[in-house]
């Protein structure tokens, strides 16, 4: 599904802070702010319209391609069981 982009803007120094003390928790104001964008889609959109949209994302993305494992090479022992079979 496409995205979209929301910029809003914020002092400076504010958010120089804020990306200093997040650093320290391996995040940033993006991650965070994905996060609160998720929270605030399920609280504010119906249940039945959340099942509507992911069933349309579902649709539409493409299926992955089945990949078939390599046949596994025979053993010597197994080799020598179907000779003796024969």
């Amino acid at each position: 599904m496409d995205k979209e982009t929301i910029s809003l803007g914020f002092e400076t120094e504010r958010l120089d802070a804020l990306n200093y003390y997040l650093q320290k928790e391996k995040t940033s104001p993006q991650k965070e702010l994905g996060k609160m964008m998720e929270e605030l889609y399920e609280k504010a959109v119906p249940a039945d319209v959340r099942e509507y949209i992911e069933g349309k994302e579902r649709k539409a993305s493409p299926p992955k391609p089945k990949v078939k494992p390599p046949a596994k090479p025979k053993t010597e022992a197994h080799a020598e069981r179907a000779d003796a079979e024969n």
